[in-house]
């Protein structure tokens, strides 16, 4: 209420002093006056062919005065995104980062926000990459040697493959668990897509056992882990012989316990060369040219302990034996 008496005098305008103007000023209030609206969603890249995360943004109208929440969705599930965002006090925008992925083929994926049923999408194109990588493959999963003699190392050969479209760099190969060792190549080696390399894998036990271990082979596309296995006997063989019924010579018996085996050509029997053995069974006979000798067998007390020394070609190995030999009368 404005009281305008006076205030027009200068226009000759005369106002009773009780007369009064009201002035009324309407003003149309709805809600939807201060409903936020989603103006468009952006984000850096529109393309992509590797991994990777985005940087994106969803931006309002205006700038709101209440707190407001944003649902997110994508509909290919490789990009990931989180399900909204909320958008703080007296902002116009509000960021987000999509998880991006890998696809072996190309793909569409469509990024949409969503604000008071009002919804805007942005398109992100995604393509395999054809760029060359290196990619690394092994022959071999596991290596099992089996049961194997003391001090008798054995060996299997591993060869790395490039698979891949670019060069292939061995950084490493190694092994862990006791009695195995690796062998046979200089790290880091180059490998060309096609080609190979090889590593020898060796297995040499010193105690009776069972023995386990892992080859890792590291490159710079992955990293190979093999288990390994193995087992420990100590020296054994198992003979088998009768001497012919007709023959009149004695017997010998020994213990064999490393022999090498030359395979038979031609359908023929192989042969096995003892390298490693000791008697424990000897015949004594008189000599036919000295006439006073002869073996009769006597107690044990008047027995003579006698000592054979059998040498080998190892000098450091010697079996001892002990026989009794009677004393001639």
């Amino acid at each position: 209420m404005i009281d305008l008496k006076g205030f027009l005098s200068n226009r000759r305008l005369q106002l009773a002093s009780s007369v009064k103007v009201v002035i009324l000023v309407l003003t149309a209030v709805g809600t939807t006056a201060f409903a936020q609206s989603l103006d468009r969603v952006s984000c850096v890249a529109k393309t992509y062919t590797t991994a990777g995360t985005d940087t994106c943004r969803a931006f309002l109208t205006a700038t709101i005065t209440t707190p407001t929440y944003i649902a997110l969705a994508s509909n290919n599930p490789a990009v990931t995104v989180p399900s909204g965002v909320n958008v703080s006090l007296y902002a116009a925008s509000k960021g987000f980062s999509p998880v991006i992925a890998t696809v072996a083929t190309p793909q569409i994926a469509v990024i949409t926000a969503t604000l008071n049923g009002i919804t805007k999408s942005f398109t992100i194109s995604l393509s395999p990459n054809t760029a060359s990588t290196p990619k690394m493959s092994v022959n071999a999963t596991t290596i099992g040697f089996g049961s194997v003699a003391l001090n008798s190392p054995q060996e299997q050969t591993v060869r790395i493959y490039s698979t891949g479209t670019a060069p292939l760099i061995v950084n490493s190969a190694a092994v862990s668990g006791t009695g195995f060792s690796v062998s046979g190549a200089t790290f880091p080696a180059t490998v060309n897509p096609g080609q190979s390399i090889t590593v020898q894998v060796q297995f040499d036990p010193t105690k009776a056992g069972t023995y386990s271990g892992q080859l890792s082979i590291v490159s710079n596309a992955s990293t190979a882990s093999i288990p390994l296995a193995g087992a420990a006997a100590s020296h054994q063989v198992e003979l088998s012989w009768s001497a012919p019924s007709s023959s009149s010579s004695p017997v010998v018996g020994y213990n064999v316990y490393r022999y090498v085996e030359d395979a038979g050509k031609d359908g023929a029997l192989p042969t096995r060369t003892a390298t490693d053995w000791e008697p424990y069974e000897v015949s004594l006979v008189p000599m036919p040219a000295d006439v006073g000798a002869t073996v009769r067998s006597g107690d044990k007390a008047r027995t003579n302990p006698c000592v054979i020394e059998c040498q080998h070609d190892d000098a450091d190995r010697m079996r001892r034996f002990r026989l009794a030999l009677a004393r001639a009368s």
